[in-house]
């Protein structure tokens, strides 16, 4: 016995032995560690002895400081040469499983950033401007952006905007390969690689999790609009791929408020007026699972240490955490308060707070508040903006999750150091509202948006006068039943360089 505890036991079935000597491919999944760390070897038809196990554990050290990413499919092969003649001689190749980290379900390596490995400095100088693209507007049409979301792998940024659809912005180039850029760059003209002419408004949208530009499958991202089903958009050309219906009482067509991906991507949940809808990503439809609830969805989160469980916000200014392998009846496992207005965006702090942390900012209500959901009594920290409007005002935090940033409806960007919890840096970036604030999560490279709904003087509009964003006369324009007013105020993207700088 206790030769057999010594060496690992890999001997298992006919059954196994057969399927194993055609087909080699080892599968490593996260039961594979142990309760202290270790990772416990799989079940082969091969043994090994004491001196070849101590020679492989030699070859291949644990590092307990580094946990095991689990969210990321690992498999390798084992490449064995068995000789029945001669046995003692047989040698075993094993591939180090350091490198199988890098590894997907089909040997491709996956990118992890497009700079060096070198940890990344946020916010250690000025902010230098990269790109600008506006977009014009009139009082029949007013344009304005709507927030901006970075790609999961870093190479491009998605913008709603009103009336105007979706537009996808790809990262400057030279922007690749560098860790500083000068203060006096020149400006690069940001231009719609891809942009869907979708009318009405977009209500969310969101990346698929395992986006990667070098994988064409992967790169779509998914919307919802006023009376239309969830689209999945293809991020290359624009096209639609597929879409996803959630139908009421009465077979019609509802427009999903919310949207999430889970992080393995296999799944979306779409928040509804009554109701919470889980679509498998590969069975597009109107087939799917119905969760029930008492308030409309407006934003949801997920941690990924329990992904049996669900964040949301509503409109009436609660933040409800359900268990979706619990009944509908017994409803939310608790309920949180805090915010005088509906809730517009929920986030996870991520690894870098146990990933138990949770943001939450809320509609005309200037309070931006961290939770810890262990012990969701009441907030752990209150951080002040300005909100004084029903617009969603994003915020978003940096890969090393040190620093905090949010816009704000006086046009401000305020960025908090989560190390000291002091009072916000703020910088007037715009003129108008700052809507959107997204942190590119490979590289030192911050997008904010900007514009809001105007109300026009109606005596003006028909006087066919052009206004400014104080509402005051600029000038007289020639009377002209098809000319439209204009309005002029700050409807723009902006793409900044928030990393190390150079003065020349």
């Amino acid at each position: 016995m206790s030769e057999m505890d010594d060496s690992i036991n890999l001997s298992t079935s006919m059954c196994d032995v057969e399927a194993s000597l055609l087909n080699h491919n080892v599968s490593f999944s996260n039961s594979m560690a142990t309760s202290t760390g270790e990772l416990s070897m799989p079940k082969l038809s091969v043994s090994l002895s004491e001196a070849e196990i101590l020679k492989l554990r030699s070859r291949h050290p644990l590092d307990e400081a580094a946990p095991l990413n689990t969210s990321v499919f690992m498999e390798t092969s084992l490449e064995t040469v068995v000789s029945q003649e001669d046995e003692e001689v047989q040698t075993v190749g094993v591939i180090n499983i350091e490198d199988t980290l890098e590894l997907t379900s089909n040997d491709n390596k996956v990118v992890t950033g497009l700079a060096d490995s070198a940890p990344l400095q946020y916010f250690q100088g000025r902010l230098v401007e990269l790109g600008r693209r506006c977009w014009t507007s009139s009082a029949e049409a007013q344009h304005y952006t709507k927030g901006c979301y970075w790609s999961p792998d870093g190479t491009c940024l998605l913008i709603p905007v009103h009336i105007d659809g979706m537009h996808v912005i790809e990262l400057p180039t030279d922007l690749y390969s560098t860790s500083t850029v000068q203060r006096t760059r020149s400006l690069t003209k940001l231009q719609s690689a891809v942009h869907v002419p979708e009318g009405g408004t977009v209500y969310d949208c969101v990346w698929f999790p395992h986006m990667n530009s070098q994988q064409p499958d992967t790169c779509f991202w998914l919307a919802t609009r006023q009376h239309e089903p969830i689209h999945m958009w293809d991020a290359f050309d624009g096209k639609l791929r597929c879409s996803y219906s959630g139908y009421d009482a009465v077979d019609e067509v509802m427009a999903a408020i919310s949207l999430a991906f889970s992080h393995d991507g296999q799944k979306i949940y779409a928040g509804f007026k009554r109701c919470i809808k889980i679509f498998d990503t590969s069975r597009p439809g109107r087939l799917c699972d119905d969760y029930p609830v008492k308030f409309a969805i407006s934003c949801i989160a997920q941690t990924s240490t329990h992904p049996n469980t669900l964040t949301c916000g509503n409109w009436q200014g609660y933040i409800q955490h359900f268990d979706l392998r619990c009944s509908p009846k017994q409803g939310p496992l608790f309920t949180l308060g805090g915010h005088k207005g509906g809730i517009t965006q929920l986030r996870y702090g991520g690894n870098g707070f146990g990933d138990w942390h949770l943001f939450s900012g809320a509609r005309k209500c200037g309070k931006l508040l961290q939770w810890d959901m262990r012990n969701y009594k009441k907030p752990l920290v209150e951080f002040q903006r300005h909100v004084d409007t029903n617009q969603r005002i994003h915020f978003d935090f940096t890969s090393d999750c040190r620093w905090l940033t949010s816009g704000d409806t006086r046009g401000a960007l305020n960025i908090w150091d989560l190390r000291e919890y002091g009072e916000a840096s703020v910088l007037q970036l715009h003129s108008d509202c700052c809507n959107g604030v997204g942190i590119n999560p490979v590289l030192p490279v911050l997008a904010t948006t900007s514009g809001q709904y105007h109300f026009i003087d109606q005596c003006a509009h028909k006087e066919n006068r052009t206004l400014s964003i104080s509402e005051s006369i600029v000038e007289e324009a020639p009377p002209d039943a098809n000319q439209q007013l204009e309005v002029v105020y700050e409807n723009a993207v902006v793409i900044w360089w928030c990393g190390q700088s150079e003065s020349k």
